[in-house]
């Protein structure tokens, strides 16, 4: 099995968490088809090859987090709930080893792992060495463009939703003085120096 995240630093939308189950015959197919982390593949060889990933996988679990939880708790904690609801997800297949592409604390994700009767490997950058972990991170990565296609039908053009995205903050600029909408993640630093009057902040912060 392997895990990631796709949206953890973005300013709109949700962080996408992905879980991907696979054989050993399924992941060499993958591997020569060329998946690899989301961030060093085109957006057409992404939605090319996540057909493919679905077609190969014994199973697939997805779970999306909401900008209003991420504004109202602390996103690494988020992120390791929704790490483990996958896992959980997929533990009836008893993958011998579940290949995590680590946030922070490991512990958490390990202990999971073990529970299970699987063999963890948590490890930052696992995305890039692992194909089942470039599985589950074209996977976030799809679903996560779908969900800022559904704001661009709304919205407009809203960027790619990450802070560093002229578009993103161009847009963010012109909502300024409008009511903001449930997409906006409020308590991002960001947002301050772009749109001050929309930011809340939060306690536990980022």
């Amino acid at each position: 099995m392997g895990v990631d995240e796709a949206g953890r630093g973005c300013l709109l939308g949700p962080m996408v968490v992905a879980g991907i189950a696979l054989s050993e015959r399924s992941l060499q197919t993958l591997r020569e088809a060329g998946v690899k982390d989301s961030k060093r593949l085109t957006r057409r060889s992404r939605e090319k090859l996540f057909l493919l990933i679905l077609e190969e996988s014994l199973g697939v679990s997805v779970v999306r987090v909401w900008p209003e939880e991420i504004d109202s708790f602390n996103l690494n904690q988020l992120t390791y709930d929704a790490v483990l609801k996958v896992i959980r997800a997929l533990s009836y297949l008893r993958p011998g080893l579940v290949t995590v592409d680590r946030v922070g604390r490991e512990e958490v994700v390990v202990k999971e792992v073990r529970s299970i009767g699987s063999t963890p490997r948590v490890e930052f950058g696992a995305d890039t060495h692992y194909v089942e972990a470039g599985a589950a991170s074209v996977v976030a990565k799809v679903i996560r463009d779908l969900e800022i296609e559904k704001i661009r039908t709304q919205y407009g053009d809203v960027g790619s939703g990450y802070p560093s995205d002229p578009k993103t903050r161009k847009w963010v600029a012109s909502i300024r003085g409008s009511e903001p909408p449930s997409f906006l993640r409020r308590s991002w630093r960001t947002l301050q120096a772009i749109a001050p009057e929309l930011y809340v902040g939060k306690s536990i912060g980022h």
